[in-house]
């Protein structure tokens, strides 16, 4: 055998680097006997002899490595590649293929994988997947030097170039070695990351599988079952069978092929229990072996699994504090019960990398500091937030062993607040946690709570005083003239602002849960069976709640178009999703939508989520809700109707539960009311100000996403949105070697997580493989969250860019509400979400404008369709599904 060629389990770790990545990773498998398929490695000097003899001096790579980026254009690579894929093989590099190809196909192959072996892929801080070619089932010789070119001429593509350059000194050469693989026909084939490379967690395993080749699952072709497995123990703490609606297959009679897959095997798992467990088993076997995380590239056929490649784990997020420890075992974990009923509404879907390394910190330090303003013992590992299928979950039972400190406390009171199922599981299986150390603390607590709330009122006005200042600070800052380092400080200031923002809202919004549990309880005594609809009535009418602003101001600005023709045309005739402010004549309704999106363009749908655009960005929304307000046939009840009719509704309301009461009880009664009320308002104010935070990191990470796609154009426009914010930070300092590969790869995992079933807002352990079928085809109950019985037509609208279908009168039927969906409360007859719950932001918007609602249904979005007939009732938390729209 030729010199330049090795068996792969020859090539020895101080010549490995000669052979490239891959072979290098393979080399080491297959000598410690893991079952790596039989393979030869080629050196990666040969690609650079390949070039010498086909090209000119300033056209190999290693010229083109270190020449100016404005030599380097795409039409410039294109032409080059197109010459090396014609270009002869040397005969001695051609002689060694051959003969390793010969070699295999002597050994019962039946054809071979070429891949691409680069000597700067698959580092410990880079990777370099999915940037060089592999080519799959080739059979003859012509084939195998066609691949041999193909892999070479990978190099000259902007992609790689771009990496490359990052990477290498001037002079280096391609640097491509190849690795001649006997084919493995897989019948079930993935990818397996040793740790999860989006969250960081160390302790689990993350399986993708799907029918035939894996090339269909590294190129995004399928959406393949995903398999989530702790390593301690190998429990399956999720499994999701993905659509695996197409497969890739080779054989000897009809080569590379596609087939579709039986529906009867789409809906299977394509991994059974014993081969997922020997495949975990073996990922932990190849991660103690290498010595780090692992991506391991697998197949299976006849029951045997090979490995096809394991390179690191590259740029890993910083692992949650609640990941590094666990206190509880397998089997505890299995017991329990995670929620997003409440906060799936602040962040509702998948989370980008980004929101949810900010986001998720942000809530951890919040939920920290509210359990400890109680006096709550919380204990240092303690798990609090979790993400399932890329969605943000909350740790329900660690919450209530937490909160059982305080005597008296149950879970189903909690649960009643903010929502949530499981409250007969969470009653009987939470231990009680001991109370004796809240009740040592209590004195320091109620001394430090009566002494931060005397002077709430004062703080508020300070820090919003100096919240304004600070914002206007920031956002007067042109971001493209500030160096690397610059726009990494302001990326800091951005963070205390957020910080210090949770801090004040967090002490507002423990205010509001406290008080409103005392007038819970108030009113479980004096109207017991009225309870909750009394509370609701003496919680609506507040007048000036902060999120119901922006509707209002919008049915303002309609009632300014009516009077002037030119712009209502404009409006009513244009598209929602295309219109502009500039599109609009100049006049009063042009510039009180200026002033509009001056005030609250900060806001959108999905507000929380750092990477949606907001209404500044993207006013389809409003300009929908204007549409809606300028063709009902009525105009409607005005705000000061509204205000006048709810503000009615809340005085018979306190003037009920006064009569319920005697003497001095009234007075404290109204005393408690009044906190509540001033409360509420006071959280939805310091929300806005989180929002306009959120909008700042938004305003950071775009501008750092034009800086990495200059340097890395495979990042794309939104790169920075799938960093984590440590390794933010490490690019603006220019720690970070390359990111480009990272992006790409989260941005696949993020597309298919947003394509997998979404999980119940609650359940146990971990979310069903297949979503449970809806409790009921004919109706639904959820919380009510402002009463009023209507009937009407449904328009389920699963994206707030589609605000423009909705028509007035019609119900509005969504998966979740904040407040940037707000401004269609006015236009709907009612409102009914999936999510939510009684002090949640769409509850209380709702009770602002008197819209019958009801949140937290569960499953109205899979269960009503577009045009069928429903009844409403707010009071009661009822929907029924009068009349089925035709198919």
């Amino acid at each position: 055998m030729s010199a330049v060629v090795r068996r792969i389990e020859s090539i020895v770790p101080r010549k490995a680097h000669a052979f490239g990545g891959k072979a290098k990773n393979l080399a080491a498998l297959a000598r410690a006997g893991f079952p790596v398929p039989a393979a030869y490695a080629l050196e990666a000097s040969a690609a650079d002899d390949f070039f010498v003899a086909a090209f000119d001096e300033v056209d190999r790579p290693a010229a083109l490595l270190g020449a100016a980026a404005s030599a380097l254009s795409e039409s410039r690579l294109t032409e080059l590649a197109e010459r090396a894929r014609a270009a002869p093989v040397p005969p001695r590099i051609e002689a060694a293929l051959v003969e390793a190809f010969d070699s295999l196909i002597a050994e019962g192959a039946t054809s071979v994988a070429v891949r691409s072996s680069s000597t700067r892929e698959d580092q410990e801080a880079t990777s370099a997947a999915g940037l060089h070619r592999t080519v799959l089932g080739v059979t003859d010789h012509a084939g195998l030097l066609d691949a041999a070119r193909a892999c070479w001429a990978s190099v000259l593509t902007p992609s790689a170039m771009s990496y490359l350059r990052a990477l290498s000194q001037r002079g280096e050469g391609a640097g491509v070695g190849i690795v001649v693989q006997a084919m493995v026909p897989a019948e079930v084939a993935g990818a397996m990351f040793t740790v999860n490379p989006l969250s960081g967690d160390e302790g689990e395993l993350v399986i993708n599988a799907a029918y035939g080749l894996g090339s269909a699952v590294m190129d995004g072709r399928v959406s393949p079952d995903t398999y989530r497995i702790d390593k301690a123990s190998r429990w399956v703490r999720d499994r999701v069978i993905g659509a695996k609606a197409t497969a890739t297959r080779w054989s000897a009679e009809r080569g590379l092929y596609e087939e579709e897959v039986p529906e009867t095997l789409r809906a299977r798992a394509c991994l059974d229990d014993d081969l997922l467990e020997t495949l975990a088993r073996l990922g932990l076997r190849v991660e103690e072996h290498m010595g780090d995380a692992r991506d391991v590239e697998w197949a299976a056929v006849g029951g045997t699994l090979y490995l096809l490649q394991a390179r690191p784990v590259t740029a890993l997020a910083r692992p949650p504090r609640r990941a590094r420890s666990r206190r509880k075992s397998a089997k505890a974990r299995g017991q329990i019960v995670w929620s997003n009923v409440n906060v799936g509404e602040a962040l509702p879907g998948v989370a980008t990398p980004l929101t949810w390394s900010v986001l998720s910190d942000f809530s951890e330090r919040g939920f920290r500091r509210a359990f400890g303003a109680l006096g709550c013992s919380v204990p240092k590992d303690a798990e609090l937030v979790g993400s399932f299928r890329g969605r943000i979950y909350l740790n329900m039972t660690e919450f209530m062993e937490i909160a059982s400190q305080v005597p008296g406390l149950r879970p189903r009171t909690l649960l009643a607040l903010g929502g949530g199922g499981e409250a007969d599981r969470l009653e009987r299986d939470v231990s009680k946690g001991s109370s004796t150390g809240f009740m040592m603390r209590l004195p320091l607590t109620v001394s430090r709570y009566v002494r931060e709330n005397l002077g709430l009122t004062e703080r508020v006005a300070e820090f919003e005083e100096a919240f304004v200042t600070e914002r206007a600070s920031l956002s007067s800052i042109d971001f493209r003239v500030l160096s690397d380092s610059g726009l990494d400080r302001v990326l800091f200031r951005v963070e205390r602002l957020l910080d210090e923002s949770g801090l004040v809202m967090l002490n507002v919004y423990g205010n509001l849960l406290a008080t409103v549990l005392l007038l819970r309880s108030v009113l479980s005594i004096v109207a017991r069976q009225d309870a909750v609809r009394l509370e609701r009535d003496l919680l609506t009418g507040l007048a000036d709640v902060d999120s119901a602003a922006p509707g209002l101001s919008i049915w303002h600005i309609a009632q300014m178009a009516r009077t002037e023709e030119e712009a209502r045309l404009a409006i009513v005739d244009g598209d929602p999703r295309s219109l502009t402010l500039e599109a609009l004549p100049t006049g009063p309704t042009r510039r009180a939508l200026k002033r509009f999106l001056t005030a609250y363009g900060y806001r959108g749908a999905r507000e929380a989520e750092i990477a949606e655009p907001r209404w500044s960005e993207d006013p389809s929304l409003v300009f929908a809700a204007l549409r809606a307000h300028l063709t009902r046939e009525d105009e409607g009840p005005t705000p000061v109707d509204i205000e006048r009719r709810q503000r009615q509704v809340r005085d018979a309301a306190q003037q009920e539960l006064e009569r319920r009461l005697v003497g001095p009880l009234r007075l404290a009664a109204r005393h408690l009311l009044g906190l509540v009320q001033r409360f509420t308002r006071l959280r939805e104010r310091l929300r806005s100000n989180v929002v306009q935070v959120l909008g700042l990191y938004r305003a950071v990470a775009l501008d750092a996403s034009r800086r990495l796609e200059v340097r890395e154009p495979t990042a794309g426009p939104d790169g920075a949105f799938y960093l984590a914010i440590e390794e933010l930070h490490a690019f603006l300092r220019g720690d970070a070697v390359t990111l480009g590969p990272i992006v790409r790869r989260r941005r696949l995992q993020l597309a298919r997580d947003r394509a997998l079933p979404e999980p119940p807002d609650t359940f146990v352990g971990f979310p069903p493989a297949v979503p449970d079928p809806p409790a009921s085809l004919d109706g639904l109950r959820g919380l009510p969250a402002m009463s009023g019985r209507v009937r009407g037509l449904a328009r389920v609208l699963l994206d707030p860019r589609d605000a423009a279908e909705l028509r007035p009168g019609e119900i509005l039927v969504a998966p979740y509400a904040d407040v940037g969906w707000s401004p269609l409360f006015l236009v709907a007859a009612a409102v009914v979400t999936d999510l939510g719950g009684p002090l949640s932001h769409a509850a209380v918007v709702a009770r602002e404008y008197g819209v019958p609602t009801v949140v937290n249904v569960k499953d109205g979005t899979r269960v009503v369709r577009t045009g069928d007939e429903l009844e409403v009732d707010g009071a009661s938390g009822s929907v029924r599904i009068l009349a089925r729209a035709e198919a």
